[in-house]
């Protein structure tokens, strides 16, 4: 098949987007199809286009066997909702005009959020006549009125209304939760055609579960129990209730945190109010390196805030803390914490921060439950390869397109 990807958000951006399709796109590629990725040009999450990519409306090039069409987007380190509206449009409208001028594909995959891709994905569907299939990678609108970002009004009706007709208009709908999948099939008027793809981990990472490192090289201490959390540092994470947690600590312990967001300024403002150590910080990070930090870790956190619409995903995250062996502490709601209680981690309430201390302590004190819940999260993990999923999506590619 020829199959042309839309997503926003691609590699070498470090956020849930291209570690979901990256994976599907190479091996859709090592399985003989022709595959092009439409996506914006590097900036997220700093909002800052990469010095190699500024300039040029259209940056082609071959990666792992697919091409990757990069195109200009409306980039700014805010992050305002005008600003963000930004960079939807402008993604939009380029992945638009370049995507109309592309080779003929026979499928095409649109990946959301933000849902302005699904909206390419249908009108370049229109211009070749061909079926597109729609990936939905979390709830939107739903999502973006949970974290405040969409408020009551004509933008929140418009969204609903876009959200019905991209659902209805697509030939077939992947999902990764069964939550998800109940809620897009009550809208999509034919629920046959969604289906769940699961996110899952790499063998990078599960590669990075065999390795020792060295914390000195690192710069991290010794002589403290290190809890790690990678990632996004957004309003869904309520990091605010890990650095509560990390003040209830003594000095024996350290919260590392590792990546950006629009809550680090803030989270670094509530950590300095703490004991030296309590909290440390370090940039975002390859995902080679935050194997690393990650390993050399004794627990490691994903945590969502206490939110019923949050619950319906499953962080991408918590399937790579899983592989590296080491313990994975849950602080979420739902999906995540259904998962935990089957063996992938230490289930807790979400936005509790004294439960989350006693239980850093308790994982501490006992480093046979360490070993125990390290080795559950892996086996966990290596059912969630995210190779395993290619094989499901190619199948729903292939019953798509016309015979």
């Amino acid at each position: 098949m020829r199959i042309l990807l839309a997503t926003q958000y691609f590699s070498p951006e470090i956020t849930a987007a291209p570690i979901r399709l990256h994976p599907f796109a190479a091996g859709l590629a090592r399985r003989g199809h022709d595959v092009t990725v439409l996506c914006e040009v590097p900036n997220h999450p700093r909002g800052v286009i990469e010095e190699e990519f500024r300039g040029r409306p259209l940056v082609r090039r071959v990666e792992d066997g697919f091409r990757v069409d990069r195109v200009w987007v409306r980039a700014s380190p805010a992050k305002r909702a005008r600003a963000r509206l930004a960079s939807y449009g402008s993604y939009a409208v380029m992945a638009a005009l370049v995507g109309s001028l592309e080779r003929r594909p026979e499928v095409i995959l649109a990946s959301s959020p933000p849902l302005s891709v699904g909206a390419v994905g249908s009108l370049l569907a229109a211009r070749f006549r061909v079926p597109w299939v729609f990936d939905v990678r979390d709830l939107w609108p739903e999502a973006a009125v949970v974290l405040g970002e969409l408020g009551p009004g004509r933008a929140l009706r418009f969204a609903e209304w876009l959200e019905r007709r991209l659902y209805r208009s697509a030939a077939a709908i992947t999902t990764p939760t069964e939550p998800f999948r109940a809620d897009i099939a009550a809208k999509a008027g034919d629920p046959d055609k969604v289906s769940v793809v699961p996110n899952g981990t790499t063998p990078m990472w599960l590669e990075a579960g065999r390795e020792e490192v060295d914390r000195a090289s690192l710069g991290l201490p010794a002589d403290r129990f290190l809890w790690t959390y990678a990632g996004n540092m957004g309003l869904s994470q309520a990091l605010d209730v890990a650095v509560e947690a990390a003040g209830l600590l003594d000095e024996g312990f350290q919260l590392l945190l590792v990546g950006e967001g629009a809550a680090r300024a803030r989270l670094e403002r509530k950590a300095a109010e703490l004991p030296g150590g309590a909290v440390a910080f370090r940039e975002l990070a390859a995902p080679e390196l935050a194997a690393r930090y990650m390993r050399a870790s004794d627990a490691l956190l994903v945590p969502l805030a206490d939110e019923p619409a949050l619950g319906k995903s499953v962080p991408i995250k918590l399937y790579d803390c899983c592989a590296v062996g080491r313990p994975v502490i849950v602080a979420a709601p739902g999906e995540p914490r259904r998962l935990a209680e089957q063996g992938a981690g230490l289930a807790l309430p979400p936005e509790d921060p004294r439960a989350l201390a006693d239980a850093v302590r308790r994982l501490s004190a006992d480093p046979g439950e360490r070993e125990r819940l390290a080795a559950g999260a892996r086996e966990f993990a290596e059912r969630s390869l995210r190779e395993h999923q290619v094989e499901r999506l190619e199948g729903i590619l292939e019953s798509a397109r016309p015979k």
